[in-house]
């Protein structure tokens, strides 16, 4: 998802972007890109590196505005992850709580057939 696109829809929608804002969700599409599932704590860690003053319930109300506007999407597992919006399964390793992203447009598109529309599909799994 690009930054840009998501900060004009954002405003679109008649919301400001506070520095906050703005970096947070720099923080959580950088992640995203990379396959990241991170957590509220996670995306505290990074932006307090920045903006030493934000609080905990900014980073949590923000996130929350953020999934609201379907930018990014949530899953429990040991805590809420955050995630893109696009299907795919999350494959989850019960040994080592890594969790990695698998694309099977064979599986979607069988979900989307039977007019399923994946959110979120979790496997969890020992990994070796």
């Amino acid at each position: 998802m690009e930054l840009n696109r998501v900060i004009d829809s954002l405003k679109e929608k008649g919301y400001r972007l506070t520095p906050q804002r703005v970096e947070i969700l720099k923080i959580v599409l950088e992640k995203l890109e990379k396959g990241e599932h991170p957590t509220t704590n996670d995306i505290f860690v990074d932006v307090r590196t920045k903006m030493p003053n934000v609080s905990v319930s900014t980073v949590y109300n923000i996130l929350r505005l953020l999934e609201n506007n379907g930018i990014i999407a949530s899953f429990e597992y040991d805590g809420t992850h955050y995630d893109k919006t696009e299907p795919h399964i999350d494959v989850i390793c019960t040994n080592t709580s890594k969790i990695f992203d698998l694309d099977d447009k064979e599986i979607i598109n069988a979900l989307i057939n039977k007019n399923i529309k994946p959110t979120t599909i979790l496997v969890k799994g020992v990994c070796s």
